[in-house]
């Protein structure tokens, strides 16, 4: 059995990344807090995360995201967007994507980063239980 996300959340704007698990790395349900990721462990996640940001680039030209989260439980993803051309209005922009074409889009989008930040978060929940 292998760990299973609940959810993350990526800020490409302080290169801080959040993942909490549904399982632990047992397979066993885990309620514990996250596991963060920060520098350059982050921008190992966004890489991973591109084809999400490339989706997101379709849905709204032009705009660069602030956060993204993926629940993957409800399924929902909830991102913050910065307006292409903030002078037209400089208020970041919110896009909700909880069921379609998007949805589906978006989950198989979410991959590679979703594999990824499950070995993240299993070794982190690892090096806290100890030997």
């Amino acid at each position: 059995m292998t760990l299973r996300l609940r959810l993350f959340k990526l800020r490409p704007w302080d290169r801080h990344v959040h993942a909490v698990a549904a399982t632990d790395p047992d397979g066993a349900p885990f309620d514990g807090p996250g596991t963060d990721l920060r520098g350059e462990d982050a921008d190992r996640a966004f890489a991973k995360a591109q084809p999400l940001f490339d989706l997101l680039a379709r849905i709204e030209p032009g705009a660069r995201v602030r956060s993204l989260s993926l629940d993957l439980e409800r399924p929902r993803l909830l991102a913050t967007l910065e307006p292409a051309i903030p002078a037209a209005d400089p208020r970041p922009r919110v896009i909700r994507i909880d069921c379609g074409w998007a949805l589906d889009a978006a989950l198989e989008a979410a991959g590679a980063v979703i594999a990824h930040l499950e070995l993240r978060t299993a070794d982190a929940l690892r090096r806290r239980r100890g030997p």
